[in-house]
């Protein structure tokens, strides 16, 4: 895989993460928060942080080959 699609796979994992968090933020200071959005924000949220550094680890043993 090369440098950019690195980046941009990471840039759209952060962007989706940022969305996540933000999403959740709204729907607890309304009062709207539910199991659903708790389960759903949460795997969401795992998921962009575990893709986020699995990306960063293989970007970095690649760089240095």
């Amino acid at each position: 895989m090369n440098k950019k699609s690195y980046w941009t796979t990471i840039s759209a994992s952060v962007l989706v993460l940022i969305w996540t968090i933000y999403y959740f933020a709204m729907r607890y200071t309304g009062g709207f928060v539910d199991a659903k959005d708790i389960i759903v924000c949460g795997i969401a949220g795992l998921l962009c942080i575990v893709f986020i550094v699995k990306r960063t680890i293989n970007f970095l043993k690649n760089k240095k080959k």
